[in-house]
């Protein structure tokens, strides 16, 4: 499992058949790890049915879904990981650009800067300010700190996966991954929103989640980090 595909889900079931058909004809042979969220739809079972491994999650919440995928990934070997959402805002053909970046960097963050990408005006301004945020206390100027769309070479899931956060998981990571002493780019992608169902992104939730980013991204700031502490998890595998 060198290379693996890594998607987190919470009750997709109407569009992740058609992604995960996407990924497999863009990348042949890649295993796909699919973390099911606790989903009360048919998200598991269309995933399996595409050949995806599923996974349950441990915890609640996006951030835990992550954390969940990292850890089985490292727990079988994996060497580079490939991460999109499940909802289709992330276009697969965009993986392999994002899997040559990683012979340059740690970590690659697919970002909507430049890319006249649509989205709400909330979510815009949210970025912005996170983006802002993030430059301020590590020096690093990134454009899009929230996109989801992302790859990460051993080092990075060797680093991550120990302390990874289980309440928020989009700036507060750059800051993290920074002061590991991870190397972290960017590549312009553009991305779609997503068709039907709710985003954490938009309306009073994408307001309660941007206060829970920004509070995030200073805790990461200031709490202490052994950038030498990067031992993967050793913990059972799930099968």
């Amino acid at each position: 499992m060198a290379l693996v595909v890594l998607v987190p889900a919470r009750n997709e079931a109407p569009r992740i058949g058609a992604l995960l058909d996407d990924v497999v004809a863009t990348l042949p042979g890649a295993p796909v790890i699919v973390v099911d969220g606790h989903s009360t739809d048919e998200t598991a079972r269309v995933a399996r049915r595409r050949g995806a491994v599923v996974v349950p999650q441990e915890g609640a919440g996006y951030a835990s879904g992550l954390r969940t995928g990292y850890r089985f990934a490292l727990r079988n070997g994996a060497t580079r990981l490939l991460q999109l959402d499940a909802d289709g805002q992330h276009p697969p053909a965009a993986l392999p650009l994002m899997l040559d970046a990683l012979d340059e960097a740690n970590l690659v963050i697919g970002s909507r800067q430049g890319t006249a990408s649509p989205g709400a005006v909330l979510r815009k301004a949210g970025n912005a300010a996170l983006a802002l945020a993030v430059r301020a206390l590590t020096g690093v100027p990134l454009g899009d700190v929230t996109s989801g769309l992302q790859a990460l070479d051993r080092t990075a899931l060797q680093r991550l996966a120990p302390t990874f956060p289980t309440d928020v998981a989009d700036a507060n990571v750059r800051v993290l991954a920074l002061r590991l002493g991870l190397r972290v780019a960017e590549i312009p992608v553009s991305m779609r929103t997503r068709d039907d169902g709710a985003s954490m992104h938009d309306g009073p939730a994408g307001v309660r989640n941007f206060g829970r980013s920004l509070r995030a991204v200073v805790r990461e700031a200031l709490t202490p980090v052994d950038a030498t502490d990067h031992r993967p998890d050793t913990g059972s595998r799930v099968d």
